[in-house]
């Protein structure tokens, strides 16, 4: 299981630095991969990272909570993709994509560095 949490640190480790070092190409590559029409299959994707890390959370002892929370906030977004109407989530996705400022996009980008490189620094 600490590969598969090995594989989420680095991802977040790479999104967060590409957000941050190429914000609008990487903005609109992400754009032209997850805003789509069909918002209840995109919802897999945090579900399952969630997943993962909830199990992740239980094979490391020294890690617990902070994988078990990261988790449970994966699982808790996918649920909200799934069952908010699709039209929120649409007009979520439109604003993170199309208005949010350049700065929240870097830090948010920061941010995911930063827990990549947290998780990356406790697995054992």
């Amino acid at each position: 299981m600490n590969v598969i949490l090995y594989i989420i640190a680095i991802l977040w480790i790479a999104s967060g630095t590409f957000l941050i070092v190429f914000t609008e190409k990487t903005r609109d590559t992400l754009k032209n991969v997850f805003l789509t029409e069909r918002v209840k299959l995109l919802s897999l994707l945090p579900f399952v990272f969630g997943v993962f890390l909830v199990i992740g959370a239980f094979t490391s002892s020294e890690l617990f909570w902070f994988v078990f929370i990261l988790g449970m906030l994966g699982l808790s977004k996918g649920a909200y993709f799934f069952i908010a109407p699709s039209e929120k989530t649409k007009r979520l996705l439109d604003w993170w994509f199309s208005k949010a400022k350049p700065e929240t996009i870097r830090f948010w980008g920061l941010l995911s560095f930063f827990l990549g490189i947290l998780l990356l620094s406790c697995i054992k």
